[in-house]
């Protein structure tokens, strides 16, 4: 009879896994899907430390998340400008990538397709002499969560061109949006949430990745959050409150059921 082997269970390459490799900046939850830290660290160094210098200098304040909302938010700027100040520009920077296809015999070759372009807000190169394969970082700081969707299909495009090694997208964290959700509203804290469910999040950000957003590209996946917010303590008290508020809404609410229950009862007996 033969006995039956138990099987392992499978660890996908593209499964969102943390960070393997040491001196990521603190106040950030990461997450890495086909050793893409490992690359960073092996392969780019000096791009790699220049993005742990510009997470590390990261620094919101909750003000401005109050004020802002849109991606290019005054924080978001200084991010994408402490990378390109480097190297006087060249190393980092907003870039239009264009892929061109071509095929012929002994160079006369002609074109084969329409030349595809993608626009990345910050691109790192390889190195300054050659600029490809390279780093693409987005930040999507509070987009419109289909802005995920738009992401990881050009880092996907971009990869298979050759174009890219690593993709890199910044959001926010799952403890931030739980918390700015509830006490950053629109209309001096009457309207809508400013940082609803349906923008750009940790949250949404991994309802792709179990689909298999990014497709071979690896990813680095950073969310933010409370710690790198100066002034957060504000929201947590904003927040303390608003349950307090609820907390005391519900016990007057009860005693009136009571009360109003007592009183019918009352008049029944009489």
């Amino acid at each position: 009879m033969t006995q039956s082997t138990e099987q392992q269970p499978l660890d996908p390459a593209g499964q969102v896994k943390p960070p393997t490799v040491d001196g990521l900046p603190v106040g950030y939850l990461y997450g890495v899907t086909r050793y893409a830290d490992v690359i960073l660290e092996r392969a780019f160094a000096d791009r790699f430390r220049e993005l742990r210098s510009a997470l590390e200098s990261f620094d919101p304040t909750l003000d401005e998340l109050i004020a802002g909302g849109g991606n290019q938010t005054p924080f978001v700027q200084r991010f994408d400008e402490s990378l390109n100040t480097l190297h006087d520009g060249r190393a980092w920077g907003s870039r239009m990538i264009t892929v061109d296809k071509r095929i012929g015999f002994h160079g006369d070759t002609r074109q084969v397709s329409k030349g595809r372009s993608h626009l990345i807000d910050m691109f790192g190169v390889g190195s300054l002499s050659e600029p490809f394969p390279g780093i693409a970082v987005e930040m999507e700081w509070n987009n419109k969560d289909p802005f995920f969707d738009r992401d990881l299909l050009r880092f996907q495009a971009l990869h298979s061109e050759d174009a890219i090694a690593v993709g890199v997208i910044v959001t926010r964290g799952p403890d931030l949006q739980a918390l700015i959700k509830e006490v950053i509203r629109n209309d001096r804290g009457l309207g809508p949430s400013k940082y609803g469910a349906s923008t750009t999040h940790w949250g949404k950000l991994m309802q792709r990745m179990v689909l298999g957003g990014g497709g071979e590209c690896p990813l680095l996946l950073v969310g933010i959050q409370p710690e790198r917010i100066h002034g957060i303590e504000r929201a947590y008290q904003s927040r303390d409150a608003r349950a307090e508020a609820k907390r005391s809404k519900g016990r007057q609410l009860r005693v009136l059921r009571v009360e109003a229950y007592n009183l019918l009862f009352q008049r029944l007996r009489n």
